[in-house]
């Protein structure tokens, strides 16, 4: 086996294979032996086909099936050969016919890690706000009345009455581009929730006011990097009639209401409580995440490097896959909710590009440290998934050894910046070292 390698760019090479005659035709009888076992032909027994009769009916068959072979078996082999280390599976992008007593070659393109320095000044005590982990009583407040809202009944309007935020209004509405109908955009009972922009934050501003029965029409004009591209850079006019509202009747947030919502809370102060408790804990998420995308920034501004195009792809597909995932949870698909995949991929671009690059940095962290997973992290981190999830440690082990390792590695060297960052409060003094050693 011959193995070239072509510089295509810095993360980026194109690996030239040829495999010699003698290891085509071995590969060729072994395709043939394999197909005899398989093919059914009257006068021959299974397994007893002639090969010169599978060549004559079966030849493209057997060329394009001996080429997966040559290939599949090769190229592992090529890329050691050529002391590269993937990061993405090679992508074979051309290969000849195949052939008894030639060669035969193919190329592939190997996506590289990016080489770059990184000082140690570049990353230990770099100097960050350490954002605010306070909850505010009107936050509780907000979140306490929300509640009210979510655990209202709903009765039916007042002939009268006019539609306010945070009624519910039973829609019919046409939307227009110019005087052409918007396929999809059309519905004789839309459920809408007024105020919360479920439905179109201009049109559901311009009902309020509004009474059962009467007709509305808006205009909204869409960005051009909307998701939609039947909506995208126009001027969308909806006509919109009001069948229905409905009001909701809010109940005083007392011992009783509480009870009523059957959530296991035994007062409204023990509510109230809960609340604190859950918004400070997801205060201190978001607090430590806006640390370290801080810390990672400031890292990212002192250094450049390529990035495999194919890696940001593979980035964005697996962002893709999630929102699908999240798409489907709620009954709807890319289609369903107007969405184009095109045009999310563009918006979705520069976080996979800036994931990657935290990736590679991380990394690159972890290697100059000697930063690494142990055998106690990882039974740490099953027993905390097993005890999350019900499930038995090893069971949560395989899991981890198979998906999380990179993810826990990453966790670990973030962990370390913060430990090693310069961390002041909103007034530029140095902020307290709980964070620190966490």
């Amino acid at each position: 086996m011959k193995v070239n390698v072509e510089d295509i760019s810095a993360v980026e090479k194109r690996l030239q294979v040829e495999l010699p005659p003698e290891e085509v035709a071995k590969a060729i009888d072994r395709t043939c032996q394999k197909l005899s076992r398989e093919v059914d032909l009257k006068g021959f027994r299974k397994g007893r086909v002639p090969k010169s009769v599978l060549k004559r009916l079966f030849r493209e068959h057997i060329e394009e099936k001996t080429a997966e072979l040559l290939i599949n078996e090769s190229l592992p082999k090529a890329v050691k050969e050529s002391g590269l280390e993937p990061i993405l599976r090679p992508v074979v992008e051309d290969y000849g016919r195949v052939k008894e007593n030639e060669a035969f070659s193919y190329t592939a393109t190997i996506d590289l890690r990016p080489e770059f320095e990184l000082p140690r000044e570049a990353y230990i005590g770099i100097e960050v706000e350490k954002p605010s982990e306070e909850v505010s009583e009107e936050e509780v407040n907000e979140y306490l009345e929300a509640l009210r809202y979510t655990f209202a009944e709903i009765k039916k309007a007042e002939e009268d009455h006019v539609l306010q935020e945070r009624d519910v209004a039973i829609l019919a509405f046409k939307a227009y581009d110019g005087d052409k109908p918007v396929p999809g955009h059309e519905a004789e009972a839309l459920y809408v929730d007024v105020g919360t922009g479920e439905f179109d934050s201009q049109v559901e501003k311009a009902l309020i006011g509004h009474k059962v029965g009467d007709k509305v029409e808006v205009e909204v004009e869409y960005p051009e990097d909307a998701l939609n591209e039947l909506l995208a850079g126009k001027k969308i006019r909806y006509e919109v009639t009001i069948r229905e509202i409905y009001v909701r009747e809010l109940a005083p947030l007392d011992d009783e209401f509480v009870k009523k919502m059957n959530l296991g809370f035994e007062s409204a102060e023990h509510l109230r409580q809960r609340v604190r408790a859950r918004l400070e804990e997801e205060r201190k998420r978001k607090a430590e995440e806006k640390l370290r995308e801080d810390i990672l920034s400031k890292i990212l501004e002192k250094v450049d490097f390529p990035v495999p195009e194919r890696y940001i792809e593979f980035k964005i597909a697996q962002m893709l896959e999630g929102i699908a995932q999240d798409l489907e949870q709620r009954g709807h698909t890319f289609e369903s909710a107007g969405i184009s995949v095109e045009r999310l991929k563009k918006k979705l671009r520069p976080t996979a590009e800036r994931q990657a690059r935290e990736e590679f940095v991380l990394e690159k962290i972890a290697e100059q440290e000697n930063i690494t997973i142990t055998q106690e992290d990882l039974e740490k981190k099953a027993e905390e998934m097993a005890k999350a999830s019900g499930g038995k440690p090893e069971e949560a082990m395989r899991v981890i050894m198979t998906y999380m390792v990179p993810k826990l590695l990453a966790e670990k060297t973030l962990q370390f910046l913060i430990s090693q960052a310069n961390l002041k409060d909103g007034q530029g003094n140095k902020a307290s070292s709980e964070a620190q050693e966490e």
